[in-house]
């Protein structure tokens, strides 16, 4: 039996009305580290929360997991601790500040590839089963394009690749983008300069990723603002806090929050009843693709 015709009997799963709201899904990721993802990724999930989303942030940035100690959490249990049984979801959330509930994949995400029907069924399950309602789940995502980034930017709803000002960055950024629409599919990218000195520099960063997918007809690019280079992200990064939290003034607090309110204004691209165990389900059947994603 493939995983394909593997479904959970109705039964097995909570009701859900169509009332409910689909939950939007929104992965954070770069072509290589520097570019500032994480402390998007926080940001923008504790400004969402603060206008009222209810958010759930899933650190999946596997072998580095920054958020908790960023945001001065002790994740004493992770996702794996749900595969294994001995936890449920609700159990492994981490209240985080501003109202954002916190998940630690650890390792776990690089292993759904590896999960059998049952494992699989129980971590939908847990999904589907969590009482925390949630409107937004914000993900942030490893740097690259490597299977598990892949997965996770198949299975989200909006992908913003954070990319910087130099050569290097905007090289790797394009590169995940063609790696992105060539091997999985993926057409659509909200591209964010960050780290930029002004809003020109950020047109003209967003100007060059344009002429090097000029010739790929397929991929389209947005660009969703720019967030300033701002010594406060650093300095609230050493206390544990968000740059939004702790310098709310500063040039980067007030564009990640106009960031937040521009992305509470996309529309939603879920299925109706969108619920967060069908986000899994489809980054479940992603890994067991056996996709091959080539840097």
């Amino acid at each position: 039996m493939q995983f394909a015709d593997f479904k959970l009997d109705d039964g097995e799963r909570p009701d859900r009305r169509e009332s409910d709201p689909v939950v939007q899904v929104i992965a954070v990721t770069s072509g290589h580290p520097g570019a500032g993802k994480t402390h998007i990724a926080m940001n923008l999930a504790q400004a969402m929360s603060l206008a009222g989303c209810r958010t759930l942030l899933l650190d999946a940035d596997m072998g580095r997991s920054n958020v908790g100690r960023l945001f001065g959490l002790d994740h004493e249990f992770t996702l794996l601790d749900v595969l294994a049984g001995t936890k449920r979801l609700d159990e492994v959330m981490t209240n985080g500040p501003g109202g954002v509930q916190v998940i630690s994949a650890a390792y776990s995400l690089s292993q759904l590839s590896a999960l059998d029907l049952w494992e699989c069924a129980g971590l939908v399950r847990a999904f589907s089963e969590i009482t925390t309602p949630v409107d937004v789940l914000v993900i942030d995502a490893a740097s690259g394009s490597s299977e598990c980034v892949a997965s996770i930017c198949r299975a989200a709803g909006e992908i913003i690749v954070a990319v910087c000002a130099d050569d290097a960055s905007v090289e790797a950024a394009t590169a995940l983008v063609e790696s992105m629409q060539q091997h999985i599919g993926i057409n659509r990218f909200r591209i964010l300069p960050s780290r930029v000195a002004s809003a020109r520099e950020a047109d003209d960063l967003f100007s060059r990723m344009l002429q090097q997918l000029s010739e790929n007809h397929d991929v389209m690019l947005s660009c969703c603002n720019f967030i300033p280079e701002d010594a406060h992200v650093a300095e609230a990064a050493l206390s544990g806090c968000t740059v939004t939290s702790a310098y709310p003034r500063s040039r980067a607090a007030m564009a990640l929050k106009n960031l937040a309110s521009q992305v509470m204004k996309w529309p939603c691209s879920g299925q109706a009843g969108g619920h967060l165990e069908f986000f899994v389900e489809r980054l479940i059947q992603n890994e067991n693709i056996n996709t091959e994603v080539r840097s």
